[in-house]
């Protein structure tokens, strides 16, 4: 009987020791979420500042686009981290839940047994402890017994102190939830509240936009910017696999979150389609018809309506999420060996940097950030550095 009760208390501590490192994990996501989210209100509040000074100071017309553009960017990540952070208080109220109902049945099994002792405490008491010691054929049994009378009885105070414990413990779980929940209701109201700036923010470009629609020169500067960050994209992924190959060596030390990938190269012809739509600019060198010149595309662009879901095309490593001018928000996933994907003005964005992805897993959702010609996905593929033509590896 004893040795019953020692195991049943020895696995409900067990299970809180686990139960703490769960939560553990939950809150620490939770707050690198909220860090990040507060960084990117600041960046948003300078470029308010920025935006309200070059109007006073009359700039360019263009000049104040690409700060609304950036605003759009970053409030539409912004609304992409409140959303995450709301993914993760409900996992961390499930838990919780969970946590609660095992809670209270092994209180109850605890209880239980404990009552149990106390019916024979009752019943028989010291009357048979001591008629134990005087039955003794020795003295070493009598002191045998002595020191399990002994144990039982500290175990008896333990299990008390233990059941006063867990009691308080269910109180700081119940908080955590009702916590939980006047936290999401918040994250659910502040985002509302973003997606009103979105829209202000994005009727506000538009209207720009529509004033300077014909500028040919403010067009022939957003194709060359976009070429110019196409170079420093390259540049990026080639400083990323760098790193790759350098943790692969043990060179660098720093956190480098690597998975065992499969083959990325056994997918050509093969890989999902991250957004569902039509593609209106196909891979390599195209004559645009506004500006008269002719551009070199490094990826394909797909014609979609905002909020229309975006998804990983293959398992991986998100290694970075970023604003470029004339891209938008845009995620660069890791496949291992070598192969990246590229992903695009981007609206809502649901990873962080460093996140393992899955095939098909919604990463994102489309945007117009950093776009002349409405929402619309830029998907690149790359291997060895170089530009592969997305089609060829896509599902026909």
């Amino acid at each position: 009987m004893l040795f019953n009760k020692i195991f049943i208390l020895f696995v409900f501590l067990s299970f809180f020791s686990s139960f703490a490192y769960s939560q553990e994990n939950l809150d620490r996501e939770l707050q690198s979420n909220r860090n990040r989210l507060n960084e990117i209100k600041s960046e948003i509040n300078q470029l308010k500042t920025e935006l309200e000074k070059a109007q006073k100071q009359a700039v360019s017309v263009m000049d104040q686009i690409e700060i609304i553009d950036k605003k759009i960017a970053l409030t539409a990540q912004a609304k992409g981290l409140m959303q995450r952070e709301q993914r993760i208080l409900e996992r961390r109220s499930a838990n919780n839940q969970t946590k609660l109902k095992d809670t209270k049945e092994k209180l109850a099994d605890l209880k239980k047994l404990f009552s149990e002792r106390l019916v024979y405490m009752y019943k028989y008491g010291k009357i048979k402890n001591l008629e134990l010691l005087l039955t003794s054929q020795s003295f070493n049994q009598a002191f045998v017994r002595y020191r399990y009378l002994k144990l039982i009885a500290e175990y008896d105070e333990k299990t008390i102190r233990d059941i006063t414990a867990q009691q308080a413990k269910i109180e700081l779980i119940q908080k955590q939830l009702n916590d939980d929940l006047d936290a999401k209701n918040r994250s659910i109201l502040e985002k509302k509240n973003e997606e009103r700036n979105y829209s202000e923010n994005l009727s506000t470009k538009n209207a720009l936009l529509k004033d300077i629609n014909k500028s040919q020169s403010y067009y022939k500067n957003q194709i060359a910017l976009k070429q110019q960050e196409q170079q420093k994209l390259v540049s990026i992924i080639s400083t990323l696999e760098k790193s790759r190959k350098n943790k692969e060596k043990g060179i660098e030390k720093e956190e480098f979150v690597t998975i065992d990938f499969d083959n990325f190269n056994k997918g050509k012809g093969k890989l999902p389609w991250p957004v569902s739509g039509k593609i209106i600019s196909t891979f390599g060198k195209q004559y645009d018809p506004v500006s008269k010149t002719s551009v070199n595309n490094s990826g394909i662009e797909i014609s979609s309506k905002i909020g229309t879901p975006v998804k990983c095309v293959f398992t991986g490593v998100v290694r970075m999420i970023t604003y470029m001018g004339g891209y938008g928000n845009t995620i660069i996933i890791d496949h291992g060996k070598g192969y990246y994907t590229v992903y695009s003005h981007l609206g809502e964005i649901y990873v962080r940097k460093n996140d393992v992805v899955e095939t098909n897993q919604i990463i994102a959702q489309v945007g117009d950030s950093g776009s002349l010609s409405g929402s619309k996905l830029h998907f690149e593929i790359y291997g060895g550095n170089q530009p592969f033509n997305p089609q060829s590896w896509l599902k026909k």
